[in-house]
């Protein structure tokens, strides 16, 4: 059951603050740069007969809330797209940009790429023709099952046992990774919540996959996923198989008019394949994580239940309680706490920001310096105590509660 410790006595100025705040105004991100680092795990794989390494990113531990957990990004191509994926959710879920959550990305390096990101065994090649050499590269095609099977079966589990995630999961692949991802999407689409497809390879096998899909998604049938698909400037002489059968299949899903399918198609001409997931997998997770951010609100329309609200759904769709960010909350609450105007939409943060984070020192010492400017000084010097309980150790709150108590 998902629950929200959201108190509404405290909360009717915050979406005020996202519409009278230029975002020019929050405080930039100014801590040291620390390079991206990754666990290197691998699995002995029994299903696949074979070890497969896995890379694996974990945003940085949080102190104050040790628990913390996060959704999941599977990516195919790992080689090739983890550090760029890694270090976009990381920009992205900066608690000063805070347009989507913090996520573990899992990046899955190829062995045999053929053999385990294509749905069928094909001796067809992208020109149609049949390539029946004893060296054709064509030869191991056909592995998609077992690949999933062995994402379901033996990566998943690893992850989940040994790092604290939530149940959202994303699928992302480019080009035979983009195929891959539909064909679970057709086949397994209750294994991830989201899929990212870019640039599939439609034309594999004399278009199954499009043939597969006609036969799977069936009209008013019900897949409540997020689905986002994409292609670039791509093709033989111009005329591109990628467009034209990403065409077909994007009609497809519109005619078919599946219920609870959220799914978004974009094209980039000025791109060519290889280039193309630079901006595609910003679209997609922009996509996926589109309704992140709190819409902004006429003042006379603030209230706590549009807020309840706005979390609450977040918390529905994503399958997981989701809070606001108690260093973002404190950023826009410190600014308004310089206006004796907003003073109290100011308090009404910080006290959110102690309930939502109890744990926090950093909480109640702002929720106290909040009561010193409100000339409320008993509760100025309960926050403090409570600061205190929570890091001893704290020099500045300790003046700070015996220039009160003099």
């Amino acid at each position: 059951m998902i629950s929200l410790y959201l108190n509404p006595r405290f909360l009717k100025s915050f979406i005020f603050l996202f519409s009278i705040i230029p975002l020019f105004l929050q405080a930039q991100n100014t801590a040291d740069y620390k390079p991206l680092t990754a666990d290197n795990a691998q699995i002995p794989s029994k299903i696949l007969n074979e070890p497969r390494k896995i890379y694996i990113y974990v945003p940085p531990a949080d102190s104050l809330n040790t628990a913390k957990r996060y959704p999941v990004l599977y990516l195919m191509d790992g080689e090739s797209h983890f550090s760029m994926i890694a270090e976009l959710c990381r920009y992205l879920s900066r608690w000063d940009v805070n347009v989507m959550p913090e996520m573990i990305i899992v990046g899955i390096p190829n062995t045999n790429r053929t053999r385990d990101l294509t749905p069928t065994h094909s001796i067809i090649d992208y020109y149609g023709k049949p390539d029946t050499s004893a060296t054709s590269w064509l030869k191991p095609s056909g592995g998609n099952d077992k690949f999933l099977q062995f994402i379901s079966e033996e990566l998943i589990p690893y992850v989940e046992t040994h790092y604290k995630t939530h149940p959202f999961k994303i699928f992302a692949g480019h080009s035979f990774g983009g195929i891959t991802a539909i064909d679970c999407f057709l086949n397994n689409p209750n294994m991830f919540n989201a899929y990212i497809a870019l640039s599939p390879s439609f034309w594999w096998d004399n278009g199954y996959l499009l043939k597969l899909a006609d036969k799977k998604l069936q009209k008013g049938s019900a897949i409540s996923k997020i689905l986002f698909y994409s292609d670039a400037s791509e093709g033989v002489a111009d005329k591109s198989t990628f467009h034209t059968n990403l065409l077909k299949f994007d009609s497809l899903i519109a005619q078919r008019q599946i219920i609870g399918l959220d799914h978004k198609y974009l094209n980039y001409p000025d791109d060519i394949h290889m280039t193309e997931p630079v901006k595609a997998y910003y679209d997609a997770l922009r996509f996926i994580f589109g309704q992140w951010d709190l819409p902004p609100q006429e003042p006379k329309q603030v209230n706590a239940a549009i807020l309840m609200k706005h979390y609450l759904n977040l918390s529905r769709r994503y399958g997981y309680t989701i809070l606001p960010n108690e260093a973002n909350i404190n950023d826009w609450a410190s600014y308004l706490m310089k206006n004796p105007e907003t003073l109290d939409n100011a308090i009404s943060l910080f006290e959110m920001n102690a309930i939502n984070y109890p744990s926090s020192s950093k909480a109640f010492t702002s929720l106290g310096d909040a009561y010193v400017k409100k000339d409320e000084r008993e509760k100025a010097v309960a926050s403090y105590k409570k600061a205190l309980v929570l890091n001893p150790e704290d020099a500045k709150v300790k003046d700070k509660l015996k220039s009160l108590l003099k």
